[in-house]
């Protein structure tokens, strides 16, 4: 029987921002880390937290959102942001009252998935680094941008865009002016715009690629470029599913996200069962 899983209290953030760790992992079993698209926030995984079982561990991404007296707000490069999240995961790494992290799996949808890969990049000579790599969404990031970039849009302009390329506006479904959710999106999207691949040797670490049969923000060729980013084995994985895919199919890709934690483990998992849509 394995030791029951811990919630952190009240949500607990990592200096209250930049990662939210929803529940953390019972022994042996991995923790998931969730990137979300642009303009997203923990809530875009929620549904999918909901799907995998108690047992596992599920961590979310939370860029800061709005500027404060300690913040300057949305970070508007991806070094910027990898900053941020490297400097919160060793401050939880270090924090001795929580389980370990290990194994741990980042997993990146859309700007998410690029996020995700420099994050990897990042960590990769640290002590706490991810054994897998799952992404969606994205083209391969040593790809440059093929559309115009989407930051300097005017409002309605920019949203009509964001429906045609993605199926919907960004954001978790909440009315653009709450919480600032235009200032974060534009941020989110110059980041991604602005990214140019400059990374000299490939990462050492297992990549899934998703591929979403309704998806038509990227082509199967872009994906496969995941490929040359790293020297360790990566496979792409085709399911059905649109862009926003994490909520729309949670249960089918909680079972995609057991079996690649399996594949990333040291030892034999005993099967666990993914929860029913709720």
């Amino acid at each position: 029987m394995h030791e029951a899983a811990r919630t952190s209290p009240a949500i607990s953030a990592t200096r209250r921002q930049w990662i939210v760790r929803l529940r953390e992992a019972a022994q042996g079993k991995p923790t998931f880390m969730f990137f979300p698209h642009a303009g997203g926030s923990p809530l875009s995984a929620g549904r999918l937290a909901a799907a995998l079982p108690d047992s596992v561990g599920v961590m979310a991404l939370q860029l800061p959102r709005q500027a404060s007296g300690t913040e300057a707000g949305p970070p508007r490069r991806v070094a910027d942001a990898v900053e941020g999240i490297v400097r919160a995961l060793d401050a939880l790494a270090l924090d001795t009252s929580a389980s370990p992290l290990q194994p741990l799996i980042f997993v990146g949808n859309s700007y998410g998935a690029l996020l995700a890969f420099e994050t990897a990049a990042r960590l990769s000579t640290a002590a706490l680094r991810p054994a897998r790599l799952i992404v969606s969404g994205f083209r391969s990031p040593c790809l440059p941008p093929a559309e115009t970039p989407l930051y300097r849009l005017p409002v309605k302009q920019l949203r009509a865009e964001l429906v045609a390329r993605f199926g919907m506006a960004g954001g978790d479904g909440v009315d653009w002016g709450c919480l600032g959710l235009e200032q974060a999106l534009r941020a989110d999207l110059e980041a991604c715009d602005t990214y140019r691949y400059r990374h000299t040797t490939p990462l050492s670490l297992p990549i899934d690629v998703m591929h979403l049969r309704s998806d038509p923000s990227v082509s199967p060729e872009e994906l496969l470029a995941w490929r040359t980013v790293t020297c360790a084995p990566a496979r792409l994985v085709t399911c059905d599913g649109g862009h926003f895919f994490w909520a729309s199919h949670s249960t089918d890709f909680a079972r995609i996200l057991l079996d690649a934690a399996a594949l990333s483990s040291p030892i034999s998992h005993e099967k666990v069962s993914v929860h029913a849509e709720r």
